[in-house]
């Protein structure tokens, strides 16, 4: 009766070590959300943070979107008060849709380099490459769907409190 017992705490003990050492989500890894038929999100380390600001900016474009809808990439400055707690004081965010589908990138622009011109350009190349072996079916970018997600970032910021500055090329 002793050995079961005590079998039985050394068990549990087990149990909870094992529960409590489990491995939380590495976040040196680059973050990637799916929402199938919505959106596709690919966050630098660090930047689960953004995914709020990226679902709200999804709910702005309601669906079933045409896939006919093609936009150029359309890139913003943001600061978030989110991002400030985990050190972050501003990430560079690209938004594009191609045949319907909303497409996001972001990057944390590393305080040693000033040249803000080169993250957009490093972020635009990471946005073009991503979607380099995803044609678009409707041809070139519609300029009214580029403003229907200017307006959806821009209506998306002001309900979360967030300040962002769009990036003309």
């Amino acid at each position: 009766m002793i050995e079961i017992t005590l079998a039985t705490i050394i068990i549990t003990i087990i149990v909870v070590l094992t529960l409590r050492n489990t491995k939380r989500a590495v976040l040196e890894n680059p973050l990637i959300l799916n929402r199938t038929g919505q959106y596709h999100a690919t966050l630098a380390p660090k930047l689960n943070i953004a995914q709020t600001f990226i679902e709200a900016i999804a709910k702005q474009l309601p669906g079933p979107r045409d896939e006919s809808q093609n936009s150029s990439t359309q890139c913003f400055e943001v600061r978030d008060p989110e991002a400030v707690t985990i050190g972050q004081e501003l990430y560079l965010l690209a938004i594009t849709m191609r045949n319907g589908l909303l497409y996001f990138q972001a990057i944390v622009p590393r305080p040693l380099i000033s040249d803000q011109d080169s993250y957009f350009n490093m972020l635009m190349e990471s946005a073009h490459s991503a979607l380099a072996s995803i044609p678009a079916t409707g041809g070139i970018h519609n300029t009214e769907v580029d403003e229907y997600i200017i307006a959806a970032a821009n209506t998306a910021a002001g309900t979360l409190s967030i300040d962002i500055k769009q990036q003309v090329f």
